[in-house]
């Protein structure tokens, strides 16, 4: 547990650096694009200084960095003489997409060093103990296999009965109890030295870092590594039971979904669910779980019970022979691009503070539009190479932009609708934009592409005054990322994509 602590340590304190020092550059970057846009003394976002850093030291990167030998040696001999344990934390709290709040913990650099090398041993040794139905906070497989898996099941089904359940708050309720006679009763392996860490970290204080400090008695450190492999372990005997019934279900962390074609199976599947959730100490959400439902065709009207086309499970809205962004992670794209049009295009129109210069043969301030919502739409792909891979066999990179992470959806229409309303809100700003500077400014013609149709937005190229080099303004379109998606998915795997949910189960996109 301490071999080469001193280089992870360090490693860990310069990836935060490096993540904070592209905030920075983020936040600086975008003040000087609204200089640029504006002739009066906008109002600038500041970077933030992590509030954790100025807390404690030990949470400050570039203060853990300089001192990872010292600290390193400190933290090994405590490892070798059974003295270790975790700084106390801080923890905060951080909204849900759903209202209501989650509490993180923030542990001491060094000590999530610790909790990362514990995961990662715990979950190397014990992998054949997991069910290979529970998807969550794993290396090998993730949120894209479990919509795999789904997917692989009901397309070739005509209706389906389906359990949706949601526990309470479940990695502040699981019980201590709960989780040691698991460890026991699945028989993981792990040192006595595995066994002093996690009780260290189960009993991480639960203080806001100013005093006042007790020990954790129930639930797990939300935020630090080895709590991931704690949850999955306490909800093992679900996955068991599950598998026992003979019912189809994909369990990421709390969040379950179960399916068979006899109904009788299914309500026993639920009374198995409730058990269990007993037992862990968090009990089922009811205002969060749609119970037992009839899964069918969009074109069915009736059915014997309650009856639903779609099933919403990690970001995805689930039919039989469909996948497509569920309505919220979709609502947050159009959030996000709407942003970009009033940003770009409308902040200093509406402002009285546009620079005039930047809107002469050509609206630069628009050329700034496309290629930001290109490289959010394609991530690092470009027009011409999103077309060519289209055409051809894709090259085995990694894809980023917000497609990435939705790899699986199929739903062509509802991407087509979501070109169709990029467009549209892109030809309303260009509009606005045009009503609110020709009331101060003259032209003697309209900037490209002020006027321009719908048709001709779309194929947009224009030739740049001073180079004569060709610019590439053609609208980027999520249908035709889609599709590249797809096909690399086909030839690589879900490997060369992101996942649609973050590490700590916020599925809201």
């Amino acid at each position: 547990m301490w071999w080469e602590l001193e280089k992870d340590i360090r490693a860990s304190a310069t990836k935060k650096i490096r993540e904070h020092e592209r905030y920075r550059k983020r936040v600086i970057d975008e003040g000087a694009r609204r200089l640029r846009r504006s002739t009066g003394s906008p109002s600038l976002s500041a970077p933030n200084r992590p509030t954790t850093w100025d807390a404690n030291p030990a949470f400050d990167p570039y203060h853990v960095r300089a001192r990872a030998k010292s600290i390193s040696h400190s933290i090994t001999q405590r490892l070798r003489s059974g003295a270790y344990s975790p700084l106390d934390p801080i923890n905060f709290s951080v909204p849900k997409p759903d209202g209501g709040k989650r509490l993180v913990t923030s542990f001491a650099i060094a000590d999530e060093v610790i909790s990362s090398r514990l995961y990662r041993s715990l979950l190397d040794k014990n992998r054949p103990l997991l069910s290979a139905r529970s998807y969550a906070y794993r290396d090998d497989i993730g949120v894209n296999d479990a919509i795999a898996h789904i997917q692989s099941e009901w397309r070739s089904e005509h209706r389906v009965f389906v359990a949706e359940y949601d526990f309470t708050n479940f990695f502040d309720s699981i019980s201590h109890d709960h989780i040691w006679s698991t460890l026991e009763s699945l028989g993981i392996v792990m040192t006595s030295l595995e066994r002093v860490l996690i009780r260290a970290f189960l009993e991480a204080s639960t203080s806001s870092g100013h005093g006042g400090s007790t020990l954790r008695r129930s639930g797990v450190p939300l935020g630090t590594s080895v709590s991931l492999f704690l949850a999955n372990v306490a909800a093992s005997p679900l996955d068991r039971a599950l598998e026992r019934l003979g019912v189809g279900f994909v369990r990421y962390a709390d969040d379950t979904v179960i399916w068979s074609r006899d109904y009788a199976a299914i309500c026993r599947a639920v009374d198995e669910l409730h058990r269990v959730s007993a037992n862990i100490g968090s009990p089922i959400n009811q205002s969060k779980s749609n119970g037992v439902r009839l899964l069918v065709s969009p074109s069915t009207e009736r059915a014997e019970i309650n009856f639903t086309s779609e099933v919403e499970y990690l970001g995805h809205a689930l039919g039989l022979q469909s996948i497509r962004m569920r309505d919220r992670a979709e609502a947050q794209v159009r959030r996000h691009i709407t942003g970009l049009l009033f940003n770009n295009l409308l902040r200093e129109p509406k402002a009285g503070t546009q620079d005039w210069t930047r809107v002469g043969r050509l609206d630069r301030d628009y050329v700034t539009y496309i290629w930001q919502l290109r490289r959010y739409l394609y991530g690092h792909l470009t027009e011409n190479e999103v077309r060519r891979v289209n055409r051809g066999a894709p090259p085995p990179r990694n894809l980023t932009g917000v497609l990435s992470r939705f790899p699986l959806i199929n739903d062509d229409p509802s991407l087509r609708e979501l070109d169709r309303w990029i467009t549209t809100q892109t030809l309303l700003a260009l509009r606005k934009r045009a009503a609110l500077l020709t009331r101060t400014l003259t032209f003697g013609s309209p900037p490209v592409p002020w006027t321009m149709t719908r048709e001709r937005l779309i194929d947009l190229t224009t030739k740049s005054a001073r180079t004569g080099d060709t610019i590439d303004l053609r609208m980027p379109s999520a249908l035709r990322m889609a599709s590249v998606v797809r096909r690399a998915v086909r030839t690589h795997g879900t490997r060369v994509v992101g996942s649609a949910t973050p590490l700590y189960g916020d599925t809201s996109l």
